[in-house]
């Protein structure tokens, strides 16, 4: 065959040197022409091993190449085909001279025979290409790995574009851009590209209940203990800790600490509130207290004795002044266990039994005097 192609070129006019295109080496038959420059586009066209095809335009990762006389082109991956240039010759349609065909083939014979076998060279050729060919299937899948349109070839993938430490937002299969998302390896930010934390959001984040009920955040420690935002569609919004309900505020705007259902603008478990005229009522049931005894007028008396009433101003507000009592310097009796603070009812306590004790004093000289 290559003996025969020889013969035939240099039996030819040279008319042209020009760039064609052909095969790489690993390529064991031939290579798809595809109708445009896209992986899983109509194939038109083989570029058979050992038969080169003119090159028309070279554009990224392919060779637009000549398939007939009549400018019809298409082209081929340029993964899998090489462009070479060399002084080749061009074989015309119109029937050669009768001598230079008798030195090619037999002239006396039949002459116009031999003429229409070197004119005509691409028949030649097919019977050995078919013969290298088989089997189809399995030249199809080495040659030709980007013809599942679903999985882009190499040189597809490497037109994907974006903006180093930015996830890829693709607009289109292999066309992709820069995204609001940066991750520099250690910590995300969205829409921001200095992130603190793991997850850094610069901006409003919205958790859109549509099916469920309740709509929160959850944060759960590798314990299995979790801590939570929750609104759900009575229009309570509950925050939990250590897996339990700790706050709560309902659509009125009441709040609970350890209630679920507040009834007051502000409500703790004991039963202490806030009513609605800001007055703030301390838990006093029967039924929430144990060990009760009576108060002695004579221990009410010393530790009334005991306090000693001092004018103030606390740090954090220096423009306005108090009168009180020091927690550290009170006695035993309406001290707190760890003395940092005071409850007011403690001192109503006390100044209600001396005073109670001064009044039945009062009464029972009142008695003597009416005597």
């Amino acid at each position: 065959m290559k003996t025969l192609l020889g013969l035939l070129i240099l039996a030819m006019p040279l008319v042209s040197a020009a760039d064609f295109v052909v095969p790489v080496d690993s390529v064991d038959s031939y290579v798809n022409i595809r109708q445009s420059s896209e992986a899983g586009t109509e194939v038109v066209g083989r570029l058979q091993k050992g038969i080169p095809l003119r090159l028309v335009e070279t554009i990224p990762g392919w060779h637009e190449v000549e398939l007939d006389d009549e400018g019809t082109t298409g082209f081929v991956s340029s993964d899998w085909a090489n462009v070479i240039s060399e002084e080749v010759t061009e074989l015309v349609d119109e029937p050669e001279p009768e001598p230079a065909v008798e030195e090619v083939a037999e002239p006396e014979p039949a002459p116009e025979p031999v003429v229409e076998e070197v004119a005509e060279p691409e028949p030649a050729p097919e019977p050995a290409v078919e013969e290298v060919v088989e089997p189809e299937p399995v030249v199809e899948e080495v040659a030709e790995p980007e013809a599942v349109a679903e999985t882009p070839s190499p040189t597809e993938l490497l037109k994907i574009k974006g903006t180093p430490g930015f996830l890829v937002k693709f607009k289109g299969p292999t066309v992709g851009t820069g995204s609001q998302i940066y991750d520099d390896g250690n910590q995300i930010g969205i829409g921001t590209t200095e992130p603190k934390q793991r997850l850094e959001v610069n901006g409003n984040i919205q958790i859109h209940e549509q099916n469920s009920g309740v709509a929160g955040l959850m944060i759960t420690q590798s314990s299995g203990e979790t801590g939570y935002i929750m609104h759900n569609r009575a229009s309570t919004l509950t925050i939990g800790a250590g897996s339990i309900d700790r706050i709560t505020i309902d659509r009125h705007g009441n709040v609970g600490l350890g209630v679920a259902r507040p009834e007051h603008p502000l409500e703790l478990a004991s039963g202490a509130h806030a009513t609605s005229g800001g007055v703030w009522t301390n838990s006093s049931s029967r039924e929430k207290k144990e060990n009760i005894s009576e108060l002695s007028a004579e221990d009410a008396l010393i530790a009334l004795s005991g306090l000693q009433p001092v004018q103030f101003r606390y740090k954090n507000d220096e423009e306005e002044s108090y009168v009180g009592f020091i927690a550290e310097d009170v006695p035993e009796l309406v001290a707190t266990y760890d003395r940092q603070g005071l409850s007011a009812m403690d001192i109503v306590a006390v100044l209600t039994r001396v005073v109670q004790a001064q009044q039945q004093k009062i009464e029972e000289l009142e008695a003597k005097l009416e005597q």
